[in-house]
C-alpha cells in the first residue's frame, strides 16, 4: 500500500512529465537544458526523488512553463509537510 505522501509525489511526477511532454522534449533533452544526470528525470516523474524548490524552477524554465511555479512549489511544500506530520 502506498502512503497518502508517496501518492502525492507520483501526482507530481505526473504533472511534471505533462509539462515536459507539452514542451515536446525528452528526458534526456531536459536534463541536458538543467545540467542533470538523464535519470533525474525518471526519477522525478515517478515519485522515486522529490524535487527541491531549485529543480522546479529549472524544469519549468525548460519547459517555458514559468506560469506553473508557485504551484507546484506549493505542491512540494505540502508533500514535504506531510512527512512532519
Amino acid at each position: 500500500m502506498t502512503s497518502p505522501s508517496q501518492q502525492a509525489k507520483q501526482a507530481l511526477g505526473i504533472r511534471l512529465r505533462e509539462l515536459r511532454k507539452d514542451a515536446k522534449l525528452t528526458g534526456r533533452a531536459l536534463a541536458a537544458s538543467c545540467g542533470w544526470h538523464f535519470t533525474k528525470i525518471s526519477k522525478l516523474e515517478h515519485g522515486g526523488q522529490s524535487p527541491s524548490e531549485d529543480d522546479i524552477r529549472a524544469w519549468c524554465r525548460a519547459c517555458k512553463a514559468e506560469d506553473e511555479v508557485l504551484d507546484l512549489i506549493a505542491t512540494v511544500r505540502a508533500i514535504e509537510s506531510m512527512y512532519i506530520e
